[in-house]
């Protein structure tokens, strides 16, 4: 298993979904590594069963390895470890500067059997969330007008002003890190085609975006997210009239913690518990203390840092209804998984993964992801259901388990 983003260094859905996968395969009698990338340890670690290899992180910032035109500095490092472990297969599940296209190359050539699970849509997208211009859910085929065009409005240069810098930067082809970066993205997926053996999606959407972009539909599996199920839920510890509503995650600008922050301002919030199990982005500082000084003026709200994985459960059983409001194309996300597994109804954007996995006033429901105003309303609605008794609660959990996930994939793992 090869991800740039694994424990104890940081946490998040890619790495508990690595985990997860690996012991559950364990378990099973199956020899499992990780190969991550580090910088502090040398050795060979090991978590909790796991054994983890580390290489280095790139340390060549220049331009055309940023961009991915060039590999990473750090490639024959990789290809030692592999070569020395020799599995089977090669299961990726990042694609960074550090761990990119390049290493999935060099897998395949030197012999091995290699897949990638695409768990985000940058993998498609150089804006990230595969939101055209900010606003409209995109067809994401990769091409180099309409991507380059809606990366320079990301890149602070506002419209019509970006469609005209576009223009020129594809005339001249300078400066050249802009010029180049939509093909690098093309190069990126040509690279993928030809290596990978599987690619694995764990959306609907992903799925055809893939085909947009080329990829063999026969070599493309839907396998979608799997959640710790095997939980005895447990009645709320008190019996409150507010409305308990959670936010689990990163405090990013992708996560949409401002959206649900500027629903609350135009409602009545008195009846509102608000409790957000918040996790820092290095990159995002300013984003993550101007929106928890945000919720210190909130009469009800209680914001938690870092809390573990193994007392997520616990927190999402105390809730009435887990919100989930991202601004790009999630494939899970996992939370939504673990909300659904405790019993909990989602109220979720109207994005990617999320939009596939609610079912309307069954166990959750939609939102347009940037109308904060509608939003606010259906808060409003829920705070009233809540004091009238008749807000949905406890819907039928999910029944996909590890279990069933490491089985689909050791099948495919086996077919290779």
């Amino acid at each position: 298993m090869v991800s740039e983003y694994f424990y104890p260094q940081s946490s998040g859905g890619t790495e508990l979904y690595v985990y997860n996968l690996a012991v559950s395969l364990q378990k099973q009698q199956h020899e499992v590594f990780i190969l991550s990338v580090n910088n502090e340890i040398k050795e060979n670690f090991t978590y909790k069963s796991l054994s983890v290899s580390y290489i280095p992180f790139n340390q060549n910032f220049q331009t055309s390895v940023i961009t991915g035109e060039q590999p990473a500095d750090n490639l024959s490092q990789f290809l030692a470890i592999i070569e020395a472990i020799k599995p089977n297969i090669i299961h990726f599940h990042t694609l960074t500067t550090s761990i990119g296209a390049f290493h999935v190359e060099i897998a395949k050539n030197a012999g091995f059997k290699v897949v990638l699970t695409s768990h985000i849509a940058s993998h498609t997208c150089i804006r990230g969330n595969l939101i055209q211009l900010g606003k409209l859910i995109c067809d994401g085929k990769v091409e180099e007008k309409k991507c380059l065009t809606c990366y320079l409005q990301h890149r602070k240069i506002p419209e019509p002003f970006n469609v005209i810098a576009s223009f020129g930067i594809r005339f001249t082809q300078l400066p050249k890190n802009y010029a180049s970066i939509v093909k690098h993205k093309q190069k990126e997926l040509s690279i993928l085609k030809i290596s990978l053996n599987q690619l694995i999606v764990v959306s609907n959407w992903q799925q055809q975006i893939f085909i947009k972009n080329g990829f063999d539909q026969q070599k493309i599996t839907l396998s979608r997210q799997a959640i710790n199920i095997n939980k005895t839920l447990k009645s709320k510890e008190t019996i409150s009239k507010k409305l308990v509503l959670g936010f689990i995650g990163r405090i990013s600008k992708i996560k949409g913690l401002h959206v649900l922050l500027a629903s609350l301002k135009q409602i009545f919030t008195e009846n509102i518990e608000l409790r957000i199990a918040a996790i820092q982005v290095k990159d995002e500082l300013d984003y993550y203390h101007q929106h928890k000084q945000q919720t210190e003026i909130l009469p009800n709200c209680i914001w938690i840092e870092n809390l573990p994985n193994e007392n997520i459960g616990d927190f999402i059983q105390q809730l009435d209804i887990l919100c989930v409001p991202s601004q790009g194309l999630e494939t899970g996300p996992f939370v939504v998984y673990e909300s659904l597994a405790q019993g909990v109804p989602v109220l979720g954007s109207d994005l990617g993964g999320i939009a596939e996995l609610i079912s309307e006033g069954k166990n959750g429901w939609l939102f347009p992801h940037q109308n904060e105003k509608y939003l606010g309303s259906l808060l409003t609605s829920f705070m009233a259901q809540k004091l009238e008794g008749k807000l949905l609660k406890d819907v039928k959990p999910i029944k996909r388990s590890i279990k069933n996930l490491s089985e689909e994939m050791l099948e495919l793992y086996q077919k290779l």
